[in-house]
């Protein structure tokens, strides 16, 4: 399948009549009859009733028909704006950033950002932590927030936020009501990790959490994303852990609460990573309203900067 496949369908679905889609694309009539029957091969779906005249869409047709005008929709806009962008009228920034960064740097930035730089589209890609590298690598992004993140081979990274864990328990839980956590006192609590994945750093990061305190870790849950693990914590199938920005914001179901005792002093940390070779002027100015050096505890002086070649 390819865009004139789509573009043949879409003007078919607008004239219901082959003769006068053909006469519209300037093709013969047994030639765009051909590509619409390949189109079904393909799909494994008849897109239009031929029984009668005019043509009818079938109920997977019109379903087809919604989803191919968006793709054309969306290919003119990234045509246009790639157009734009080779002559110099409009430039673009690509931000991953995993979800916990939401809760806490990221929102002003944005802000900020797009306050000081209408003329330049913001692209953002939510994505684990793990995620990140390749994406820089690839330069499908300009540059990635993450959690735990290790600087990846030829990037730099900048540190935006330093914060304690947090323990995300259910509201009836034994423990919810105390002021504070020993890692001791979840020896029986199931455990929700996330992210998940084969590499996951902050799943490595709790874990380590628990054998510090010599207790093993009875995972009963692996989810994709926090707002997963919370839930299920909410929901009283295990508990899981946050940090401090993330647990500012408040659900009826969950409790927050700091750990006390070993890991107590534990930070978990929340990185921009970059290619080191790339000087694309907004990046940088994008870096400078991500991490103000008066605003974040904990970040690093401009100099700084953690490099890996």
């Amino acid at each position: 399948m390819n865009l004139r496949h789509l573009q043949f369908f879409v003007m078919l679905t607008d004239e219901l009549n082959f003769s006068r889609a053909a006469e519209r694309l300037h093709v013969a009539q047994p030639a765009l009859s051909r590509q619409i029957s390949l189109l079904e091969q393909r799909l494994g779906a008849q897109l239009f009733d031929r029984s009668g005249r005019p043509l009818r869409l079938t109920e997977a047709g019109h379903y087809f028909s919604a989803e191919a005008r968006q793709l054309l929709a969306s290919y003119e806009r990234a045509t246009l704006a790639t157009r734009e962008i080779g002559c110099g009228k409009r430039s673009w920034l690509g931000v991953g950033f995993t979800r916990s960064a939401m809760y806490s740097v990221l929102p002003t930035a944005l802000k900020a950002f797009d306050r000081t730089h209408p003329d330049v589209e913001l692209k953002l890609f939510e994505m684990l932590t793990e995620e990140q590298a390749d994406a820089l690598h690839e330069h499908r992004i300009h540059v990635g927030i993450g959690r735990q993140a290790q600087t990846a081979a030829g990037c730099s990274s900048l540190l935006l936020l330093r914060e304690r864990v947090m323990i995300a328990l259910a509201q009836d839980h034994p423990l919810a009501g105390n002021k504070a956590v020993r890692i001791a006192q979840l020896a029986q609590s199931p455990l929700v990790l996330y992210p998940k994945h084969p590499n996951a750093r902050f799943s490595r990061f709790i874990e380590s959490l628990y054998l510090d305190a010599g207790v093993t870790p009875r995972v009963a849950h692996h989810a994709y994303e926090i707002q997963t693990a919370i839930a299920l914590a909410g929901g009283g199938l295990g508990v899981t852990f946050v940090g401090e920005s993330v647990a500012r914001h408040r659900r009826p179901d969950v409790v927050y609460r700091p750990l006390q005792g070993v890991g107590a002093s534990r930070t978990t940390t929340l990185t921009a990573s970059f290619r080191s070779d790339d000087l694309t002027p907004h990046l940088h100015a994008f870096l400078k309203t991500l991490a103000p050096r008066d605003s974040i505890p904990g970040a690093p002086a401009p100099n700084s900067i953690r490099k890996k070649t």
